[in-house]
């Protein structure tokens, strides 16, 4: 029993790191793990072989807790039992060559305590994950996993012969070859469409960027042009020496120009900090047409921005989401506001949003629904895939608050490890 005790012990590990939760054992983790112990001490004995059947279930529920998606626990599980079934085939032809049969529980103790420490050390300096992100491709890696498991299960049998254990070590070891191979494959092909779609993405940016400067510009002339008749207007009115008219021509026509150009001149000054080009094009541009609607707009950053820690196509799709957001919320309203900023913390840069709220909104965990939208069927993915977005960069954090009649995102980019 103690062998099966420390086998136990070692799945339990190992779904622990592949889950990336090793560090944090809860009480849900003890309670598992006790449980389980009491039910192979006390059904181990009738099951025989067929107890790792018992142990598959149990662990996938394990696995789901934490992922709730039954497709990647199963997945998870049978990756980490093949495991096990490869260590100790590795010890146990390991104490026939050396004909020391007293010392298997060392040996496999040994090459579980090896393997979990190169486990985690894989885990910490890279963003592997033993599943795909399409629940499609992780069915199938299901079933190829249970044809393996099975076809060793039957095969084996109660039998320990050594022909059959090497013969099914190198099955094991081929299968698991090829499946590192094609799932390297499958990574650098995800990555080639990603950096393909961040190039659009980049280019489709920077047409905009370049867009509204040239919008600026042609207004900048309009408003040089305007000047300039208003020059003369204002030295006609002197040459006449027509101080009424020229009050009267001043408030009418001067003054609330004065008013708006005071009002609107510093509230998108502090963008010239943002060095990031994509990011300066997403707030510039969005910023930019909201000021066009009539909406109150304002910009702060005190501090240059310089450089992102996630993957920058996924963190201007965020922004576009949360600014689009605020501006469908406050157009149309004459009291419509939109506050945003970059705050540089010490370990992170965290984009804030904020806006107005004018018509009740339901509860938070209702506006992330996939479909449902407060402006009318089939429209509410924006959240549902911020919320996406958010979960596939391990740097990024997102928190979202309505106190009142305002709408506040907070989106914060941890600094020092960056996700390219």
């Amino acid at each position: 029993m103690l062998l099966i005790f420390v086998q136990e012990v070692f799945l339990f590990l190992a779904v622990k790191s592949v889950l990336r939760e090793l560090r944090t054992i809860g009480s849900f983790d003890v309670i598992f793990l006790v449980s389980f112990s009491v039910i192979a001490y006390v059904s181990y004995g009738s099951l025989g072989a067929y107890f790792s059947l018992l142990g598959i279930t149990l662990f996938t529920f394990f696995a789901w807790w934490y992922t709730r998606r039954l497709s990647e626990a199963l997945c998870i599980v049978l990756q980490v039992f093949i495991w096990a079934i490869i260590l100790d085939h590795m010890s146990s032809l390991l104490i026939e060559v050396m004909q020391l049969a007293d010392i298997y529980l060392v040996i496999f103790v040994s090459f579980a305590s090896l393997s979990l420490v190169l486990l985690n050390l894989v885990l910490m300096k890279t963003n592997f994950k033993p599943v795909f992100e399409s629940p499609r491709l992780n069915r199938i890696m299901v079933l190829l996993l249970s044809i393996i498991y099975a076809y060793i299960m039957l095969s084996e049998g109660l039998e320990n012969k050594s022909g059959m254990l090497l013969r099914n070590l190198v099955v094991l070891l081929v299968v698991v070859g090829l499946v590192l191979v094609l799932y390297i494959v499958y990574i650098k092909n995800v990555k080639a469409h990603y950096e393909v779609q961040q190039q659009k993405a980049q280019i489709k940016n920077d047409t905009r960027y370049m867009n509204e400067v040239e919008a600026h510009y042609n207004e900048l002339r309009r408003f040089r042009h305007d000047y300039q008749n208003m020059m003369l207007s204002l030295n006609e009115y002197l040459k006449t020496d027509d101080l009424d008219g020229l009050r009267a021509y001043y408030q009418q026509n001067i003054a609330p120009i004065t008013a708006r150009v005071s009002k609107e001149k510093y509230r998108l000054e502090d963008l010239s900090r943002v060095k990031v080009k994509s990011v300066k094009s997403i707030l510039f541009s969005k910023l930019s047409y909201a000021q066009s609607q009539g909406i109150d707009v304002r910009f702060d950053l005190t501090e240059p921005f310089e450089k992102v820690t996630v993957n920058e196509l996924d963190l201007d799709i965020a922004l576009g989401i949360m600014l689009d957001n605020a501006i469908e919320a406050t157009n149309g309203h004459e009291q419509g506001k939109i506050m945003s900023a970059i705050f540089m913390e010490k370990t992170s840069t965290v984009f804030v949003i904020q806006n107005t709220v004018f018509d009740p909104l339901p509860p938070l965990w209702q506006l992330k629904e996939t479909g449902y939208s407060t402006k009318g069927e089939n429209r509410g993915i924006g959240l549902t895939n911020l919320s996406e977005i958010v979960s596939r960069n391990e740097n990024m954090i997102l928190e979202t608050r309505l106190p009142g009649s305002v709408f506040i995102q907070r989106l914060t980019m941890k600094r020092g490890v960056s996700n390219d």
